[in-house]
């Protein structure tokens, strides 16, 4: 049936097995939460309970034998203004009372029942007694003997002569509590963290409704603070996932023990939380709150002989009334939890009018890229990669440009930025691979196809897993290329979050034989290790490496070195950015079979005239001095 996981909870009927109740999940493999169990238990709990009740009605004939073996009460009013009890019926003794004492203090049974039902039972009985009135049914609370209180349904009929005066009223009395407390602990369940016992993301985002909608009104301005433990996937990779629960539950404790009962603290998933901090008067005591926070959480966490050491990085969005809704309101949280991180973590940030203006063009740039992918408002350009001995072209990067109607021609530096932290970035980044790889077969058919075809990455698309695998392998199929056809480009970054998180992608991809390379080599995270370890192809040199090559004599010498370690290790080199005779001096005064490419060959080009190119074979360097032109590409 295509199940892949399936939870399953035993129904007993006098403890013996009748069946079961399940939850079955068709899509994935899962571990099912303590939450899911609890709640499936507690259901078939009352599966249970509710049969064996129906089975005593439908075996027991006798009504007597119902009233001594059900736990049902049985109970008569008389018919007079007072509503007296003249009858109850000996089961009244399992909260207990004796029937005989109740009945002779017949309102006694108004004096036991919950101060705050009390009301609702008047206007109930009230009812009973007006003219006409049929049967009805309530829920009460009533106080047993030993002072707990137990949930009633009372099912009612009154009982009138031919002149349609009230006799009495007849009714049953069914212990329901059972029934609520698994009702609540399902809403319970439902609203919190299974883990941390804090509120979820779905309480979270109704309380943050609430409190906006509220503050519109003119009630008290709050702030929504959101936060997220540093380098928290570290923990889990080197202590393990048992170790990082431990943590998420220390984190809770504290974020509790830091704020006000007014306040909210819900875990969003993962190692993410978040604070509605409540009656926000001035601005200041957001800060204070983040401050207090922050040291708090940095403290040790003990684990047994050692300790765990974490920092929280936390962006601030206090309610402002020009805010368009919450979820604005959240999205700029998190948009300066992002700057907290990027300006070094472990510190917070509040949110500000730049911000919420970058919150703004992030929005619509991706509203109005939904519509370029839509309407054909994107196109690829082409820069060739040239031999820097003979000028032969050897290679094609593609590069995306966007014909935006109301902006003009864009360049990658002009959206990725912003694309990049949405998912449309995977969705983008298969609409390049599929039309370079159709372009690619163009040029194959005309005879004059490049021997490479770079690609650029981003990391979104790495973290798809076997998803990013199957699209390359469907891509080169659909276009009759080979894997060696294709290289993609990433980032130190990129190889660092890979080894980070144990990803296979790229390794199964060279196993198909796509080629890897590093962009922007020795800028970031620069490991001679990633050459060996990634089996990479090439390394590029950036731009602004070369730039400065040309006026620092130690930059030159990186660029130098960088060559010459990558032809020991039989890596081609390509230096990006090629736009001056002196900088194609510098590359060619080292010894090695470096590849080229910048405006001084060519600038990226549309398809057609990267067709005029490879058709030429051979590009002549352009006579002109071309720093400058270009920018972002």
């Amino acid at each position: 049936m295509g199940i892949t996981s399936s939870l399953d909870v035993p129904i007993t009927i006098d403890g013996k097995y009748w069946g079961r109740i399940g939850f079955d999940d068709c899509g994935t493999a899962r571990e099912w939460t303590p939450a899911e169990v609890d709640i499936l238990r507690t259901v078939g709990d009352l599966i249970g309970g509710a049969i064996i009740r129906e089975r005593f009605v439908e075996e027991l004939k006798d009504a007597n034998m119902i009233v001594e073996r059900s736990p049902t009460i049985l109970f008569r009013l008389g018919g007079d203004p007072s509503l007296p009890l003249i009858y109850v019926s000996h089961n009244v003794t399992l909260y207990g009372y004796d029937p005989a004492e109740m009945v002779a203090s017949p309102q006694f049974y108004q004096t036991i029942i919950h101060p705050d039902d009390s009301l609702k039972i008047l206007e109930f009985l009230a009812q009973a007694v007006m003219e006409g009135s049929g049967p009805a049914t309530a829920e009460f609370r009533m106080r047993a003997s030993d002072g707990t209180y137990h949930w009633l349904e009372c099912h009612y009929t009154p009982i009138r002569d031919d002149a349609g005066r009230l006799i009495e009223i007849e009714g049953v009395l069914t212990d329901i509590t059972e029934k609520k407390e698994a009702a609540e602990k399902i809403m319970v369940l439902a609203r919190t963290d299974a883990l941390t016992g804090l509120a979820n993301r779905a309480t979270f985002i109704d309380r943050l409704r609430q409190s906006f909608a509220a503050a519109k009104r003119g009630a008290n301005p709050f702030a929504v603070l959101y936060l997220d433990l540093d380098r928290f996937k570290d923990i889990n990779d080197t202590l393990g996932h048992v170790a990082g629960d431990l943590l998420l539950k220390a984190v809770a404790e504290r974020l509790r023990g830091c704020t006000r009962e007014t306040d909210l603290v819900a875990r969003l998933g993962g190692d993410e939380f978040a604070i509605l901090q409540a009656d926000l008067i001035d601005l200041a005591n957001a800060g204070a709150l983040a401050a207090k926070i922050h040291n708090v959480l940095a403290a040790p966490y003990p684990l047994g002989d050692t300790e765990m050491h974490t920092s929280a990085s936390i962006g601030i969005s206090p309610y402002m009334s020009e805010t368009a809704g919450p979820d604005e309101m959240l999205a700029q949280a998190d948009l300066a939890l992002y700057r907290a991180k990027d300006e070094g973590r472990d510190q917070y940030c509040f949110h500000t009018e730049d911000l919420d203006r970058e919150v703004r063009d992030r929005v619509a740039l991706a509203n109005d890229l939904r519509h370029a992918l839509e309407h054909d408002e994107l196109e690829l350009h082409y820069q060739p990669q040239v031999e820097l001995a003979t000028g032969r072209i050897v290679g094609m990067e593609a590069l995306i440009r966007w014909n935006h109607p109301k902006r003009g021609l864009l360049k990658p530096g002009d959206f990725l930025p912003v694309i990049e932290k949405t998912p449309l970035i995977v969705t983008l980044g298969q609409w390049v691979l599929d039309h370079a790889c159709k372009q690619m077969k163009a040029w194959r058919e005309a005879g004059i196809a490049p021997q490479i075809l770079a690609i650029n990455l981003s990391l979104k698309q790495l973290r798809t897993g076997d998803e990013f695998v199957g699209s390359i392998t469907q891509t080169l199929t659909k276009w009759g290329l080979s894997p060696k056809d294709l290289e993609l480009d990433v980032t130190e970054s990129m190889l660092a979050d890979v080894t980070l998180h144990k990803n296979s992608v790229l390794d199964r991809l060279q196993q198909l034989g796509v080629k890897i390379a590093i962009d922007d080599f020795g800028t970031q995270y620069s490991s001679l290790d990633y050459l060996k370890t990634f089996r990479v192809s090439r390394v590029k040199i950036p731009r602004l490496m070369l730039d400065a090559a040309m006026r620092d004599p130690g930059d030159s010498a990186m660029v130098r070195a960088i060559i010459g370690v990558a032809r020991e290790l039989d890596i081609e080199v390509i230096a990006q950015g090629v736009e001056t005779e002196a900088q194609r001096d510098l590359l060619s005064s080292v010894p090695s079979t470096t590849k080229v490419q910048g405006y001084y060959y060519s600038a990226p080009v549309p398809a057609s005239g990267a067709t005029e190119l490879l058709r030429q074979r051979l590009i002549e360097p352009r006579l002109s001095q071309v720093s400058g032109e270009a920018s972002a590409q």
